[in-house]
């Protein structure tokens, strides 16, 4: 395979300027450049995008933060970035970072030492607390799913207030009130929000949430299978779950039916999220849908407008959701 060095003694010029010619040809006459071109094409030579990109301090490459690969829905969200990545020829590094400060921190750094490009970060942590620097860091860095509509940097996601109000109304439309609430990790903003969209849905009946029917904990199917064998046994009036994700949901799902409830006639069970396995429950699952895979392409398109100089087209995205009704939530009375 031809080198550098080998167009240049064919053309007879210096290897820096056939680097030149491949990376800043207006810098040379055309004679040269002609001359130089020439060579390469008889040598087959192939400059090294790999150098290339050293040279232009750019790597190609956005990274990926994600608290946990293992969620579903935050796999559809990655779907969606790769995607657009494709489409923009950008390369992609993934880290499932376990919601780890420390990892998210050293994520960072890999703009700063150019081994990435940019940060879409999928967890609830601003750039403002991952950088020394705090507001003033530069670092190309997009939030998606639950972040500050308001911050200094771009965001996508829904709103999961209102989101989960709609799903509360709906429960409340159905004659339920007597209402356990399986959420998400209580110190999470998501879930606060998702909690006060409840609590919204109560007030427009003149009622309160009492919380002693609130039981926190992972978002994920062994959290709320864990979560509702605590709240089943303390509370065993409840006609209806209000799941913060269908991951809760399912797990909820799995409790009941061990504990011989009949469902959805003895207990109604609502989730959030409308992931696939939703719709192959027994029964199938009630549940918000929020566009996952939208919400990636939309993040990979805000972060090719930054790191291509673009202006933005909006610095903070707002996507619409749905209450898709299926068989687990029935009226009463």
């Amino acid at each position: 395979m031809a080198q550098i060095r080998d167009v240049a003694k064919r053309a007879g010029v210096s290897p820096a300027t056939v680097s030149r010619a491949f990376s800043d040809p207006g810098k040379l006459s055309g004679e040269t450049l002609e001359r130089v071109l020439a060579a390469a094409e008889e040598l087959k030579y192939k400059p090294s995008s790999l150098a290339q990109l050293f040279r232009e301090k750019r790597t190609n490459t956005v990274l990926v933060m994600v608290p946990d690969l293992a969620n579903v829905f935050f796999a559809r969200v990655v779907s969606g970035i790769e995607r657009v990545a494709a489409e923009n020829r950008y390369n992609l590094i993934v880290s499932d970072t376990g919601d780890a400060a420390a990892t998210e921190c050293i994520g960072v750094e890999m703009v700063e030492t150019y081994r990435a490009d940019g940060v879409i970060q999928l967890g609830e942590r601003p750039l403002s607390e991952l950088h020394p620097a705090g507001l003033a860091c530069a670092i190309p860095f997009v939030q998606a799913i639950s972040a500050d509509p308001h911050g200094p940097h771009p965001t996508v996601g829904i709103d999961d207030r209102q989101a989960a109000a709609s799903m509360a109304r709906y429960l409340l439309a159905g004659g339920h009130r007597q209402i356990g609430v399986l959420a998400g990790l209580e110190d999470r903003l998501v879930t606060q929000a998702r909690l006060a969209g409840f609590r919204d849905a109560l007030a427009e009946l003149g009622l309160s949430l009492d919380e002693g029917l609130i039981e926190y904990g992972p978002y994920s199917m062994a959290g709320g299978e864990a979560a509702a064998a605590r709240l089943l046994s303390r509370c065993r009036d409840l006609t209806a779950l209000f799941c913060m994700s269908d991951e809760i949901a399912i797990g909820a799902i799995r409790t009941a039916h061990e504990l011989g409830l009949a469902l959805p006639d003895d207990l109604s069970i609502s989730g959030f999220d409308n992931i696939e396995f939703g719709k192959y429950c027994t029964p199938p699952l009630t549940t918000v849908m929020q566009p996952a895979e939208r919400i990636g392409e939309k993040a990979m398109v805000l972060m090719c407008d930054i790191l291509k100089g673009r202006p933005l087209q909006a610095q903070h995205e707002m996507l619409p959701t749905q209450l898709v009704e299926r068989a687990s939530v029935v009226p009463i009375g």
